[in-house]
């Protein structure tokens, strides 16, 4: 399991909608490849993900939960992982801010490959956090 805090200088509504955004992914995410959204509403809805390394991708359904202080991923079990669950929690600070806690578990079918993964979890994880500030600084700007 990985688990990394931020104080980022935004609302944590606007912060949400961001992680909620999942479509946009593949727009800053580096290794999100791809996107599809079925129907969407303001509490749920399922993504497939196509997700790449160099010549290596996978695709994966996710579904989605959305809460008024967190937005939650969880994998179907599937031929790559036995579970995966991101969740983004949101909690209010003064002035205008917000913290982040990004907690991702997971289990590949593959225990060698677990391995592998597990020693580029903290790397990922710190990247894909740059990911989602710059985007977040792209967007507060351009309001």
């Amino acid at each position: 399991m990985f688990q990394i805090s931020k104080v980022l200088p935004y609302p944590a509504d606007f912060l949400k909608s961001i992680v909620a955004d999942v479509e946009s992914y593949p727009q800053f995410l580096p290794w999100v490849k791809a996107v599809v959204v079925y129907p969407k509403n303001q509490e749920f809805f399922e993504s497939e993900l196509t997700i790449g390394y160099g010549p290596l991708e996978r695709t994966y359904r996710s579904e989605v939960f959305i809460y008024d202080d967190a937005v939650e991923a969880k994998a179907v079990s599937d031929s790559i992982f036995k579970f995966l669950e991101t969740r983004w929690q949101f909690t209010t600070y003064e002035d205008n801010r917000c913290l982040i806690n990004l907690t991702i578990d997971f289990l590949l079918q593959s225990s060698l490959l677990q391995l592998t993964v597990g020693k580029l979890l903290d790397e990922a994880a710190n990247k894909m956090i740059a990911a989602f500030e710059h985007q977040a600084a792209k967007l507060w700007q351009n309001q």
